[in-house]
């Protein structure tokens, strides 16, 4: 049985929203029954409301490089030292500034696993690429600023930053990079420079192997993280055990976490089970805007509480 609910946040009704149905299965193995809004967040201007003009929405769906026939150009990893400031466009007026490498891979649409196969030693966990996923994630947290505002925020398998620095620009107190590639959480820390200027010290960068994560790491509960954010971090098994297990440390009680994952990795399932043996529920939703891409909310659960 797997781990993975798919449910709507408590106390949000989505009668106003287009649903549809799930079978889930609640802490004690119980089916139950309900319905997953599109998009989850009242205040997110991502979301349609049920009769509403859509023209708009169909042809900006159109427009989303995660979604549609993948598109890879470029032969792999790039050379950090020709990094050049880059502005990321978040929509509606929003974006982040991003120094990124001239000769970089890109990488558009629904990336397969045959050509994260095909392209292993350049692509697979690349951290200097701006995959869709960070793209989907960054733009959320733009628009939706209270999901990060005031607090301290972990971006888990940072490379360039985008989802960070993102944060940083809609008002967190702080905010660390952590990923396992120091030369991107160089330009990571460069390009929080650029956006926020007035205080640089806001954000912070931390050498992070997930596979091999260092016992001090949040031991105290101070050190752990309201929130923690990660974009198509779980392309493999073992990768999907391993970011479980660091927000199974660094998650405060009461935090959240943020996992943007596109629609065809297959590795969801195995990732909310992992959780669940911590002490985590994992709730798969629609990703306001975005077809291709899942949104995945990490929650301690409470045990002996409530009721």
């Amino acid at each position: 049985m797997s781990a993975l609910r798919f449910a709507p946040p408590p106390g949000q009704a989505c009668a106003r929203r287009s649903c549809h149905s799930f079978r889930g299965y609640d802490n004690a193995g119980r089916a139950t029954r309900g319905v997953v809004p599109r998009g989850w967040r009242d205040d997110s201007p991502l979301v349609v409301e049920v009769g509403a003009d859509t023209t708009k929405r169909g042809k900006r769906s159109k427009k989303k490089k995660d979604t549609g026939p993948e598109q890879v150009t470029g032969v792999g990893k790039g050379d950090a030292s020709t990094a050049t400031l880059t502005k990321i466009d978040l929509g509606n007026g929003k974006f982040v500034e991003l120094f990124v490498p001239v000769d970089v891979v890109d990488v558009q649409g629904a990336v397969t696993q045959a050509t994260l196969d095909q392209f292993r030693d350049e692509l697979y966990g690349a951290g200097d690429v701006v995959w869709p996923a960070s793209v989907a994630l960054a733009r959320l947290i733009a628009h939706c600023p209270s999901l990060v505002k005031g607090k301290r925020v972990l971006e888990l398998g940072t490379g360039l930053g985008l989802c960070g620095n993102a944060a940083l620009k809609a008002g967190a107190v702080e905010v660390v990079m952590a990923d396992v590639d120091t030369d991107t959480l160089a330009l990571a820390k460069r390009s929080a420079s650029a956006n926020n200027p007035a205080d640089p010290t806001i954000a912070s960068t931390l050498k992070l192997d997930w596979t091999s994560v260092p016992d001090e790491f949040c031991v105290d509960t101070q050190q752990k993280f309201d929130v923690i954010i990660a974009a198509d971090v779980l392309y493999d098994e073992t990768s999907a055990r391993c970011v479980a297990d660091v927000l199974n440390k660094a998650l405060k009680s009461g935090g959240m976490c943020l996992v943007s994952d596109p629609l065809q990795r297959p590795h969801r399932e195995t990732f909310a089970d992992a959780l669940l043996k911590l002490g985590l529920e994992c709730v798969d939703a629609e990703f306001p805007g975005h077809d291709g891409m899942r949104l995945l909310q990490v929650t301690r659960v409470e045990i002996g509480k409530g009721g």
